[in-house]
């Protein structure tokens, strides 16, 4: 006998609601896009729900995460339910009657990812058991042909912070798990780009999925763009790269040339966000004393909570990292001294503008004519607000020659005498800054000192900002990359010192 679809949909929410949350912790320790694993959590809740299917369910579900201390998150998931887990990333048993067995991540897979795009085929809003609303916006009419039929849908690599698809040819879906409220700039800024810029070396907007919570707020779920066809990401291409360089010395050529050609397309992305004076949250306004004050207290901030962050924990790493880990902490004075006092003076004459806000290599795809420019949602752990901010250009091309630094320490990881070798023979930094600058120079908008030692004061301040914040990201999420930061913040200070 066939089981009423409200029926079932009713037991699978009731667990959703009821079982759930005491299967996540577990869950989410194990999940790489998961950025509390470092923060005991107080409390988990199903704040919604939104389900797809009859006799095999699956539904989105927005899950509260609160710490202990008082901070808590938003985390979107993609809940399947099988007799079998098949391969699946298992969340737990549901141990229910008239339920399978099991309830799975469904992310990988393909028919359950389907369900949850087929409203980009310009279906009405999706209703959520709570109130809220699925809102398919942004849509394209290659969108809405690539989801009217069935069509392929396969799990994109491994990532950080989100969970990308591929949706037959032509397309790729990205589901955000961090769901702060408020539009994701990745949205914003694909929009932009897409509709009021010439730069084509990034993904065209086609799509953006909402949730409308009952209070009146909305979240960015996930946003549908272009398939870039590429060799793989810019990381890959330069870890590779590094490695090879090792073996055969005529690879650092080009690998130099690749860089001066990633540091002017990057140069072209910034002319281009600076391009449209007609559009408020994109105008380039002129950098002035109040905004130097707000780079060098958030600077500060980093410092401290990041200062913090490893006296709590550098007790339980590698002896390489915590010998590091003592070095930082008896300079947290000094660091702290670097926040006040950090660039040189006010920049005159400079504009700030949008920027990508979380830019390396690994927000770059390697293709046949050069680099394409992805991922525009900023640094996940901030506030939104903080991430559509306008900034100094400088602070992008501060976290690319901080990539660069990762590279090379993951080219050598278990070869120290490796990497020194790296970084003196291949100066990717002076690759980079050699294709941005002679771009930038022709730009309308002047956003980079002319004078190099101002140039070089400013890149110093946000490279060791980004620096703070990639220790806090590694202790939080991989304790056992925090050797690469901390040996950089090490290495800058005796540099600084030295002076």
């Amino acid at each position: 006998m066939t089981r009423a679809p409200h029926v079932q949909q009713d037991r699978v929410a009731r667990w959703l609601q009821d079982a759930l949350p005491g299967h996540l912790p577990a869950f989410l320790a194990r999940q790489r896009w998961y950025g509390g694993k470092a923060r005991p959590i107080g409390a988990i809740a199903v704040e919604d729900i939104a389900l797809w299917g009859d006799e095999a369910p699956s539904a989105l579900v927005i899950a509260a995460v609160s710490y202990e201390g008082g901070s808590s998150e938003r985390y979107g998931l993609l809940v399947g339910f099988d007799d079998e887990p098949g391969g699946r990333a298992v969340i737990g048993p549901t141990a229910q009657p008239g339920l399978p067995a099991w309830a799975v991540e469904a992310t990988v897979d393909p028919a359950r990812v389907g369900s949850l795009l087929k409203g980009f085929s310009g279906a009405p809003d999706h209703p959520t058991r709570l109130g809220g609303r699925l809102r398919y916006l942004d849509v394209s009419e290659t969108a809405k042909r690539a989801v009217a039929e069935p069509t392929t849908v396969t799990p994109v690599g491994s990532e950080q912070s989100n969970t990308s698809m591929r949706v037959g040819a032509s397309l790729v879906f990205k589901l955000f798990r961090r769901l702060p409220v408020g539009e994701n700039p990745e949205v914003e800024m694909g929009r932009f780009l897409t509709s009021r810029t010439s730069f084509r070396a990034t993904p065209a907007l086609h799509g953006s999925l909402a949730y409308g919570a009952p209070d009146g707020t909305t979240s960015t779920l996930g946003v549908l763009q272009a398939w870039v066809p590429c060799d793989g990401d810019g990381w890959a291409y330069v870890t590779s790269h590094l490695q090879r360089a090792l073996r055969d010395a005529s690879v650092s050529d080009e690998l130099a040339r690749a860089m001066v050609m990633l540091g002017g397309t990057t140069a072209d992305f910034h002319a281009a966000l600076a391009s449209d004076v007609g559009t408020p949250a994109f105008r380039p306004e002129a950098i002035g004393e109040a905004d130097i004050g707000v780079w060098r207290g958030r600077f500060a901030d980093q410092a401290s909570r990041t200062i913090d962050l490893v006296r709590r924990h550098h007790l339980t790493w590698a002896d390489e990292a915590r010998r590091l880990a003592g070095t930082c902490l008896e300079q947290a004075g000094h660091m702290a001294a670097l926040g006040a006092t950090g660039g040189r003076g006010t920049p005159t004459q400079l504009w700030k503008t949008r920027i990508h806000g979380d830019y390396h290599l690994g927000q770059t795809l390697k293709t046949p004519a050069g680099f394409t420019i992805i991922d525009f949602e900023g640094e996940p752990s901030r506030p939104i607000d903080e991430r559509r901010q306008k900034h100094s250009p400088l602070r992008d091309v501060a976290g690319m020659l901080r990539s660069f630094d990762y590279a090379i320490e993951t080219a050598g990881r278990h070869h120290p005498a490796a990497s020194s070798t790296l970084r003196s023979s291949l100066n990717l930094r002076e690759s980079f800054l050699a294709g941005y600058l002679a771009t930038v120079g022709r730009a309308d908008v002047t956003s980079v000192p002319r004078d190099r030692g101002e140039l070089e004061a400013w890149l110093g301040f946000f490279e060791f900002e980004k620096a703070l914040y990639e220790l806090e990201y590694e202790i939080n999420n991989r304790p056992a990359w925090v050797d690469i930061p901390l040996r950089w913040i090490v290495r800058s200070l005796e540099d600084r010192e030295a002076l």
